[in-house]
Protein backbone atom coordinates (compact mmCIF):
# COMPACT_ATOMS: atom_id res chain seq x y z
CA UNK A 1 0.00 0.00 0.00
CA UNK A 2 2.87 2.34 0.92
CA UNK A 3 4.57 1.61 -2.45
CA UNK A 4 1.40 2.55 -4.32
CA UNK A 5 1.18 5.84 -2.40
CA UNK A 6 4.84 6.64 -3.14
CA UNK A 7 4.33 5.84 -6.84
CA UNK A 8 1.27 8.10 -6.98
CA UNK A 9 3.15 10.91 -5.28
CA UNK A 10 6.04 10.63 -7.74
CA UNK A 11 3.67 10.73 -10.73
CA UNK A 12 2.04 13.85 -9.32
CA UNK A 13 5.37 15.59 -8.87
CA UNK A 14 6.98 14.71 -12.20
CA UNK A 15 4.89 17.02 -14.44
CA UNK A 16 5.32 19.86 -11.97
CA UNK A 17 9.09 19.39 -11.96
CA UNK A 18 9.20 19.33 -15.77
CA UNK A 19 7.28 22.59 -16.10
CA UNK A 20 9.12 24.46 -13.36
CA UNK A 21 12.65 23.68 -14.54
CA UNK A 22 14.38 26.74 -16.01
CA UNK A 23 17.68 27.21 -17.83
CA UNK A 24 19.85 29.95 -16.37
CA UNK A 25 21.51 32.57 -18.59
CA UNK A 26 24.92 30.90 -18.73
CA UNK A 27 23.48 27.51 -19.69
CA UNK A 28 21.22 29.11 -22.29
CA UNK A 29 24.16 30.97 -23.85
CA UNK A 30 26.22 27.80 -23.97
CA UNK A 31 23.43 25.87 -25.70
CA UNK A 32 22.89 28.70 -28.19
CA UNK A 33 26.56 28.81 -29.14
CA UNK A 34 26.70 25.04 -29.46
CA UNK A 35 23.72 25.04 -31.82
CA UNK A 36 25.32 27.76 -33.93
CA UNK A 37 28.11 25.31 -34.70
CA UNK A 38 25.48 22.85 -35.99
CA UNK A 39 23.95 25.58 -38.19
CA UNK A 40 27.37 26.58 -39.53
CA UNK A 41 28.28 22.94 -40.20
CA UNK A 42 25.00 22.44 -42.08
CA UNK A 43 25.68 25.57 -44.17
CA UNK A 44 29.16 24.37 -45.10
CA UNK A 45 27.83 20.88 -45.94
CA UNK A 46 25.21 22.40 -48.28
CA UNK A 47 27.85 24.43 -50.09
CA UNK A 48 30.04 21.35 -50.52
CA UNK A 49 27.05 19.36 -51.79
CA UNK A 50 26.18 22.00 -54.39
CA UNK A 51 29.80 22.29 -55.49
CA UNK A 52 30.32 18.54 -55.94
CA UNK A 53 26.83 17.38 -56.79
CA UNK A 54 26.74 18.11 -60.53
CA UNK A 55 24.54 20.49 -62.55
CA UNK A 56 21.18 21.76 -61.30
CA UNK A 57 18.08 22.95 -63.18
CA UNK A 58 15.63 25.25 -61.45
CA UNK A 59 12.16 26.06 -62.78
CA UNK A 60 10.70 29.19 -61.24
CA UNK A 61 8.47 32.05 -62.41
CA UNK A 62 8.31 30.79 -65.99
CA UNK A 63 12.09 30.48 -66.34
CA UNK A 64 14.48 27.56 -66.53
CA UNK A 65 17.83 28.19 -64.83
CA UNK A 66 20.82 25.92 -65.40
CA UNK A 67 23.54 26.08 -62.72
CA UNK A 68 26.66 24.38 -64.05
CA UNK A 69 30.34 24.88 -63.28
CA UNK A 70 29.57 27.94 -61.19
CA UNK A 71 27.66 29.65 -64.01
CA UNK A 72 23.92 30.38 -64.30
CA UNK A 73 22.09 30.30 -67.64
CA UNK A 74 18.44 31.44 -67.83
CA UNK A 75 15.83 30.68 -70.47
CA UNK A 76 12.17 31.76 -70.73
CA UNK A 77 9.77 28.84 -71.17
CA UNK A 78 6.42 30.63 -71.00
CA UNK A 79 6.09 31.97 -74.53
CA UNK A 80 3.57 34.64 -75.68
CA UNK A 81 1.18 31.99 -77.04
CA UNK A 82 0.95 30.45 -73.55
CA UNK A 83 -0.05 33.74 -71.97
CA UNK A 84 -2.50 34.59 -74.75
CA UNK A 85 -4.58 31.42 -74.56
CA UNK A 86 -4.43 31.55 -70.76
CA UNK A 87 -6.00 35.04 -70.76
CA UNK A 88 -8.93 33.86 -72.89
CA UNK A 89 -9.41 30.70 -70.80
CA UNK A 90 -9.59 32.90 -67.71
CA UNK A 91 -12.44 35.07 -69.06
CA UNK A 92 -15.34 32.74 -68.12
CA UNK A 93 -13.66 32.01 -64.79
CA UNK A 94 -13.40 35.75 -64.06
CA UNK A 95 -17.10 36.18 -64.83
CA UNK A 96 -17.94 33.27 -62.53
CA UNK A 97 -15.89 34.83 -59.71
CA UNK A 98 -17.56 38.23 -60.18
CA UNK A 99 -21.01 36.63 -60.02
CA UNK A 100 -20.23 34.35 -57.12
CA UNK A 101 -21.05 32.89 -54.83
CA UNK A 102 -23.60 30.85 -56.81
CA UNK A 103 -27.17 31.66 -55.97
CA UNK A 104 -26.47 35.32 -55.26
CA UNK A 105 -29.62 36.27 -57.18
CA UNK A 106 -30.11 40.03 -57.57
CA UNK A 107 -26.90 41.99 -58.20
CA UNK A 108 -26.15 45.20 -56.34
CA UNK A 109 -24.84 48.40 -57.93
CA UNK A 110 -21.23 47.69 -57.06
CA UNK A 111 -21.34 44.22 -58.63
CA UNK A 112 -23.03 45.55 -61.78
CA UNK A 113 -20.38 48.25 -62.11
CA UNK A 114 -17.64 45.66 -61.80
CA UNK A 115 -19.25 43.56 -64.53
CA UNK A 116 -19.69 46.59 -66.79
CA UNK A 117 -16.03 47.51 -66.40
CA UNK A 118 -14.97 43.99 -67.30
CA UNK A 119 -17.27 44.10 -70.34
CA UNK A 120 -15.49 47.27 -71.41
CA UNK A 121 -12.11 45.56 -71.16
CA UNK A 122 -13.43 42.71 -73.28
CA UNK A 123 -14.52 45.26 -75.90
CA UNK A 124 -10.96 46.56 -76.06
CA UNK A 125 -9.59 43.06 -76.60
CA UNK A 126 -12.23 42.32 -79.25
CA UNK A 127 -10.94 45.21 -81.36
CA UNK A 128 -7.43 43.70 -81.27
CA UNK A 129 -8.32 40.07 -81.98
CA UNK A 130 -6.59 40.01 -85.36
CA UNK A 131 -3.35 41.21 -83.78
CA UNK A 132 -2.87 38.72 -80.93
CA UNK A 133 -0.51 36.44 -82.83
CA UNK A 134 -2.94 33.57 -83.42
CA UNK A 135 -4.63 32.31 -86.57
CA UNK A 136 -6.83 29.53 -87.90
CA UNK A 137 -8.62 27.33 -85.35
CA UNK A 138 -6.71 28.92 -82.47
CA UNK A 139 -7.96 32.39 -83.33
CA UNK A 140 -11.47 31.12 -84.03
CA UNK A 141 -11.64 29.53 -80.57
CA UNK A 142 -10.60 32.74 -78.82
CA UNK A 143 -13.27 34.64 -80.73
CA UNK A 144 -15.87 32.08 -79.62
CA UNK A 145 -14.77 32.32 -76.00
CA UNK A 146 -14.96 36.09 -76.12
CA UNK A 147 -18.32 36.19 -77.91
CA UNK A 148 -19.92 33.63 -75.57
CA UNK A 149 -18.60 35.41 -72.47
CA UNK A 150 -19.77 38.81 -73.69
CA UNK A 151 -23.23 37.53 -74.58
CA UNK A 152 -23.73 36.00 -71.15
CA UNK A 153 -22.36 39.08 -69.42
CA UNK A 154 -24.68 41.37 -71.35
CA UNK A 155 -27.66 39.19 -70.42
CA UNK A 156 -26.76 39.30 -66.74
CA UNK A 157 -26.21 43.06 -66.73
CA UNK A 158 -29.54 43.62 -68.47
CA UNK A 159 -31.42 41.33 -66.05
CA UNK A 160 -29.44 42.62 -63.02
CA UNK A 161 -29.54 39.14 -61.53
CA UNK A 162 -28.14 35.66 -62.11
CA UNK A 163 -29.30 32.28 -60.86
CA UNK A 164 -27.06 29.34 -60.05
CA UNK A 165 -28.61 27.37 -62.91
CA UNK A 166 -27.82 30.13 -65.43
CA UNK A 167 -24.29 30.50 -64.12
CA UNK A 168 -23.53 26.78 -64.28
CA UNK A 169 -25.06 26.49 -67.74
CA UNK A 170 -22.64 29.21 -68.89
CA UNK A 171 -19.54 27.77 -67.21
CA UNK A 172 -20.15 24.23 -68.47
CA UNK A 173 -20.76 25.52 -72.03
CA UNK A 174 -17.38 27.26 -71.96
CA UNK A 175 -15.48 24.20 -70.66
CA UNK A 176 -14.68 22.51 -74.03
CA UNK A 177 -13.04 25.69 -75.34
CA UNK A 178 -11.22 26.24 -72.05
CA UNK A 179 -9.88 22.68 -72.18
CA UNK A 180 -8.67 23.23 -75.74
CA UNK A 181 -6.80 26.32 -74.56
CA UNK A 182 -5.39 24.33 -71.64
CA UNK A 183 -4.04 21.77 -74.12
CA UNK A 184 -2.47 24.60 -76.17
CA UNK A 185 -0.86 26.09 -73.06
CA UNK A 186 0.50 22.74 -71.87
CA UNK A 187 1.98 21.93 -75.28
CA UNK A 188 3.56 25.38 -75.56
CA UNK A 189 5.29 25.15 -72.18
CA UNK A 190 6.38 21.53 -72.56
CA UNK A 191 7.83 22.07 -76.03
CA UNK A 192 9.72 25.19 -74.91
CA UNK A 193 11.12 23.35 -71.88
CA UNK A 194 12.08 20.33 -73.94
CA UNK A 195 13.93 22.38 -76.56
CA UNK A 196 15.99 24.11 -73.91
CA UNK A 197 16.70 21.10 -71.71
CA UNK A 198 17.65 19.00 -74.76
CA UNK A 199 20.10 21.72 -75.84
CA UNK A 200 21.64 21.80 -72.35
CA UNK A 201 21.90 18.01 -72.29
CA UNK A 202 24.04 18.09 -75.44
CA UNK A 203 26.51 20.34 -73.60
CA UNK A 204 26.84 17.96 -70.63
CA UNK A 205 28.95 14.87 -70.27
CA UNK A 206 27.09 11.58 -69.57
CA UNK A 207 28.42 11.75 -66.01
CA UNK A 208 27.02 15.25 -65.53
CA UNK A 209 23.64 14.20 -66.90
CA UNK A 210 23.45 11.30 -64.44
CA UNK A 211 24.13 13.74 -61.59
CA UNK A 212 21.63 16.36 -62.76
CA UNK A 213 19.20 17.51 -60.08
CA UNK A 214 16.03 19.52 -60.63
CA UNK A 215 13.96 21.79 -58.39
CA UNK A 216 10.50 22.97 -59.46
CA UNK A 217 8.79 25.91 -57.79
CA UNK A 218 5.01 26.10 -58.22
CA UNK A 219 1.64 26.88 -56.71
CA UNK A 220 0.48 25.07 -53.58
CA UNK A 221 -2.71 23.59 -55.04
CA UNK A 222 -1.04 22.74 -58.36
CA UNK A 223 1.40 20.33 -56.75
CA UNK A 224 -0.43 17.14 -57.74
CA UNK A 225 0.18 16.34 -61.41
CA UNK A 226 2.35 19.43 -61.89
CA UNK A 227 3.27 19.79 -65.56
CA UNK A 228 6.99 20.31 -64.95
CA UNK A 229 7.19 17.48 -62.43
CA UNK A 230 5.59 15.13 -64.97
CA UNK A 231 8.08 16.26 -67.60
CA UNK A 232 11.21 15.83 -65.49
CA UNK A 233 10.03 12.49 -64.11
CA UNK A 234 9.77 11.24 -67.69
CA UNK A 235 13.01 12.93 -68.78
CA UNK A 236 15.08 11.48 -65.93
CA UNK A 237 13.17 8.16 -65.74
CA UNK A 238 12.05 8.78 -62.17
CA UNK A 239 8.98 7.40 -60.43
CA UNK A 240 8.33 10.57 -58.46
CA UNK A 241 10.05 13.21 -56.33
CA UNK A 242 13.21 12.22 -54.52
CA UNK A 243 16.88 13.08 -54.34
CA UNK A 244 17.06 14.24 -57.96
CA UNK A 245 13.70 16.01 -58.25
CA UNK A 246 11.90 18.16 -55.68
CA UNK A 247 8.89 20.48 -55.61
CA UNK A 248 8.87 23.75 -53.69
CA UNK A 249 5.56 25.46 -52.96
CA UNK A 250 5.19 29.12 -53.92
CA UNK A 251 2.95 31.29 -51.76
CA UNK A 252 1.47 34.40 -53.40
CA UNK A 253 0.49 36.78 -51.86
CA UNK A 254 2.00 36.74 -48.35
CA UNK A 255 0.06 35.55 -45.27
CA UNK A 256 0.06 32.02 -46.72
CA UNK A 257 -2.02 30.30 -44.04
CA UNK A 258 -5.07 32.52 -44.48
CA UNK A 259 -4.53 32.74 -48.23
CA UNK A 260 -4.42 28.96 -48.57
CA UNK A 261 -7.69 28.58 -46.69
CA UNK A 262 -9.43 31.13 -48.91
CA UNK A 263 -7.86 29.75 -52.09
CA UNK A 264 -9.09 26.25 -51.36
CA UNK A 265 -12.62 27.54 -50.83
CA UNK A 266 -12.68 29.68 -53.99
CA UNK A 267 -11.05 26.99 -56.13
CA UNK A 268 -13.53 24.41 -54.89
CA UNK A 269 -16.30 26.63 -56.25
CA UNK A 270 -14.53 26.89 -59.62
CA UNK A 271 -14.09 23.09 -59.66
CA UNK A 272 -17.81 22.54 -59.22
CA UNK A 273 -18.94 25.29 -61.59
CA UNK A 274 -16.78 24.27 -64.54
CA UNK A 275 -15.81 20.62 -64.03
CA UNK A 276 -18.68 19.34 -61.84
CA UNK A 277 -15.92 17.91 -59.66
CA UNK A 278 -15.15 19.56 -56.30
CA UNK A 279 -11.52 18.38 -56.32
CA UNK A 280 -10.47 19.22 -59.90
CA UNK A 281 -8.70 22.51 -59.12
CA UNK A 282 -6.61 20.87 -56.42
CA UNK A 283 -4.44 19.40 -59.16
CA UNK A 284 -2.42 21.27 -61.76
CA UNK A 285 -5.01 22.54 -64.24
CA UNK A 286 -2.65 21.37 -67.02
CA UNK A 287 -2.20 17.86 -65.58
CA UNK A 288 -4.24 15.86 -68.09
CA UNK A 289 -3.18 17.86 -71.14
CA UNK A 290 0.46 17.58 -70.06
CA UNK A 291 0.23 13.82 -69.62
CA UNK A 292 -1.18 13.41 -73.14
CA UNK A 293 1.41 15.70 -74.77
CA UNK A 294 4.33 14.05 -72.96
CA UNK A 295 3.28 10.72 -74.53
CA UNK A 296 3.89 12.25 -77.96
CA UNK A 297 7.28 13.84 -77.17
CA UNK A 298 10.58 12.32 -78.26
CA UNK A 299 12.94 11.64 -75.33
CA UNK A 300 15.46 9.49 -77.22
Amino acid sequence: MRQILWAGLILMLLPQMAYTEEIDAAAGDALLKLNRHFINAHTVARKLDLAAGGPIILLKDGQLVLIRNGKETTSEVLLPRYDTVKVFAHMPVAIYLMLGPPGAGALDTQRLQQLAEYHGQMDRVEKQLDHIGLEGEQLKRQKQLLAGSKQFLEHVIQQQRCSTEELYAFTRSMLPMIQANIAEAAASQLDAMHRQVTAWKKEMTPEEWQKLRVSVKGAVLAREGNLAMQYFERLLNLEGPGMRLIYMERYVPPTPMQTLLATRSVDRGISIAFFDNPDRMFRDVLVDAAAEHIKQMNFD
